[in-house]
Order: structure tokens, then C-alpha cells, then sequence
């Protein structure tokens, strides 16, 4: 692995850099090497395809290399405690490699799929729910970015008074940053394929709203004719003919109860975690942005969101007002209207969260997205109440 080069702080060689020193350098001026200039781990396919004497300085150089290594580790751990000791391990990248690694190998497997739901013969649905089969890998991706970024603080703790390891521990900086990047890149990639096709979702989910809505509308009409005839006042012969009257309002009211419940089936569904589902997919494909395909599908999420939100929020409000309207409900409206309204407090709880994530996941680097959380919250809540009637 090919760590970032042009680091002036230390001097260590990358594995490709040592190798290369191997293929142009003699036995005698490899073997004299010094130690704290050569990588952690001098790769074993090179050694065991070496010929003699290569092979023999190459071995004796890894053995001291080995004892090298726990010695300073030794030497970090007495002077800075094991939690810089663990630190120092975190910096080596295996555990993010694998994490990277199992990541995409996840996304090409899903790849054909990808295709297929492109070309319209996958329901967005189903490429949502198959999008799904990922989280778990992106959520340990995450937690290794997390560990990195705990890592990184420690170590910038260390270098306040870095004693004799100040090179050894800035070079363990780099390494994280270099990881971290590299997990920072591998999950701005998944994001921006997540936000392509929640966008499409977002979309299908304002269509079927805007159909629902068209439908209600009619009924809405219907039942306000009902109610209008429940309010006339009594004719004469319905005076005279008490028991007729008293039918033809019991008809009425069968007819307005029924109404109502023609008006809820016809209701879209829309839970509240479908809605932060959205809202993680468009916030972290912004805080992980880089390509300008991922620009236009959050153009377009954005613009769904808002329509979302706002649909949201007036659905707890109109399904409130539907209950109390109802004069012939079983239930207390009280109580509904207390469970069913809505405010921008779910967005505002939701960014708290979402801040305290970011910083558990970024450490040191966190401020430059917590910026740009804090911009889109600004942007989705100003949105929301100039579109809310």
C-alpha cells in the first residue's frame, strides 16, 4: 500500500520506495540501510523471490526491522500510555483497507443491478431495498472512520510533548490522514450512487402524493355537500314525520362517516424514519460531494425534499383537523391531534443528531462539514416555512 508521499516530517520509506532502493542499490548499501528509514514490513513475496545474498540481507533486515518496531512501540506506549500504543497500530490502515475493501467488493456485486434499475427494468423500489443489503458495510466503514479520527486526536495530543518519537509520531499522523481519506473517498462514491437512487424514490413518492391529493380533493367536495345538507334546517314535512326525519339524518351521518373513511384510504403513506432515510441519503452525499453527477441528482433531491417535508408535516396536520372534524368519532380527537402534529422540530432534532455523528465520525476534520451541515439545515427550515400555508 502507497502511503501519501512528500512528507517532509519523516523519513521512512513506502513499500514502493523500498523496493524500488532494493532493484538499484547493491547488497552492501542495502544492507546498511538505517533501520528507522525502512517500512514497517518488508513484504515476504520479496524476500522469499530474491536470490542469495540478497535474500540473506533482506531477512536479517526484516528481523531487525521486526525487533526495531517493538521497541519503539515499547518506547511509545511506557512514555505516552497504551491508549497512544493502540493509536500508533490504527495508523498501520489494516482494519480500513478491510473495511474499504469489503465495501466495494459489496458495490460490484450490486453493480448489475445498478445497470438494470438504469435502464428501467428495476423497480425503484426494489433498487432502494437492495441499496439496504449495504448499510451495514458502510456503517463499519464509518466506525473506522470514527476510530481514526479518535486515533488522530490522540496522537496530535502526544506531539504537545512528542520527547524523542516527534518523526515516528508524525508519520503515524499522515498515515491516518492518508487512511482516512481513503475512507473518505470509497464512502463520497457510495453516497453519491445511494442519492441517485433515493432521488428517484423521492420522485416516484411526490408523484404518488400529487395523484392522492388530486383524489381527495373530489371527496373533500363530496363531503362537504353531505355535511352541508345535515346542517339545513327541518322542513315541514319532516316535522310532521319525525320518524322520516330521523332516518334521513341517520342516513346522512352513515354517509359523512363513510366519506371520511373513503378520504383516509386514500391517504399516502410516509413514516417518519422513510423521511430521515431521505434526509441521511441528501445530507451525507453533500458532506461526501466531489463528482458533478452527485451535484445534479441533489439538486434534484433537494428540490423533493422540500416538497417531502413540507407534504409531511401538513399530513399530520390535515389527518388532525380530519379527526376533528369528524363529529361521529369513537376516539378522543384531543389525544390524536396531540400524536399526529407536527413541527420543524423533527428537523431540528434531527441535524442535532446528525452534528453529533459527524463529529464522532471526523474528529479534527470535522468543522469544514459541520459548515456545510449547518448551511442545509438553514436552507431545508427556511424552505419548509416559506412553503408551509
Amino acid at each position: 500500500m502507497k502511503l501519501i508521499e512528500g512528507t517532509k516530517m519523516s523519513q521512512r520509506l513506502s513499500v514502493d520506495e523500498f523496493v524500488a532502493k532494493v532493484r538499484s542499490l547493491s547488497v552492501v548499501e542495502i544492507g546498511k540501510l538505517p533501520l528507522e528509514t525502512l517500512p514497517e514490513t518488508i513484504p515476504s513475496d520479496l524476500i522469499r523471490n530474491s536470490p542469495q545474498p540478497l535474500r540473506g540481507v533482506l531477512e536479517k533486515l526484516a528481523f531487525d526491522v521486526n525487533v526495531h518496531e517493538l521497541r519503539e512501540q515499547q518506547g511509545i506506549e511506557k512514555t505516552f500510555g497504551n491508549t497512544a500504543a493502540q493509536a500508533m497500530d490504527k495508523a498501520r490502515g489494516y482494519e480500513a483497507d478491510i473495511a474499504i475493501a469489503r465495501l466495494r467488493q459489496k458495490m460490484a456485486d450490486i453493480a448489475p443491478s445498478i445497470e438494470k434499475w438504469r435502464a428501467g427494468k428495476v423497480t425503484h423500489y426494489a433498487m432502494a431495498q437492495t441499496m439496504q443489503t449495504v448499510r451495514e458495510l458502510v456503517h463499519d466503514l464509518h466506525a473506522e472512520r470514527a476510530r481514526l479520527a479518535r486515533a488522530e486526536l490522540v496522537l496530535h495530543d502526544c506531539l504537545a510533548n512528542p520527547d524523542r518519537f516527534s518523526a515516528r509520531l508524525q508519520d503515524a499522523m499522515e498515515r491516518i490522514r492518508h487512511f482516512a481519506g481513503k475512507i473518505d473517498l470509497t464512502l463520497g462514491e457510495y453516497h453519491a450512487l445511494q442519492l441517485e437512487v433515493t432521488a428517484a424514490e423521492m420522485t416516484d413518492k411526490r408523484r404518488q402524493i400529487q395523484e392522492s391529493d388530486q383524489k381527495k380533493k373530489g371527496l373533500l367536495e363530496d363531503l362537504t355537500a353531505l355535511e352541508e345538507q345535515l346542517k339545513r334546517p327541518t322542513s315541514l314535512f319532516s316535522r310532521l314525520v319525525p320518524w322520516t326525519a330521523r332516518k334521513h339524518e341517520e342516513g346522512l351521518k352513515h354517509n359523512i362517516s363513510d366519506m371520511h373513511q373513503r378520504i383516509l384510504s386514500e391517504e399516502w403513506v410516509m413514516a417518519e424514519t422513510q423521511l430521515t432515510r431521505w434526509l441521511d441519503s441528501m445530507v451525507d452525499a453533500s458532506l461526501y460531494m466531489s463528482a458533478g453527477t452527485t451535484q445534479q441528482h441533489l439538486r434534484s433531491a433537494r428540490l423533493n425534499l422540500f416538497y417531502l417535508l413540507n407534504a409531511f408535516c401538513e399530513q399530520q396536520e390535515a389527518a388532525a383537523k380530519q379527526i376533528a372534524r369528524n363529529p361521529f368519532i369513537q376516539v378522543d380527537p384531543k389525544k390524536a391531534i396531540e400524536y399526529m402534529l407536527m413541527s420543524e422540530r423533527f428537523i431540528l432534532d434531527y441535524f442535532a443528531k446528525k452534528r453529533a455523528e459527524i463529529i464522532e465520525w471526523l474528529g479534527n476534520a470535522a468543522d469544514t462539514r459541520l459548515r456545510s451541515l449547518e448551511n442545509l439545515e438553514i436552507d431545508l427550515i427556511t424552505e419548509m416555512k416559506r412553503n408551509i400555508r
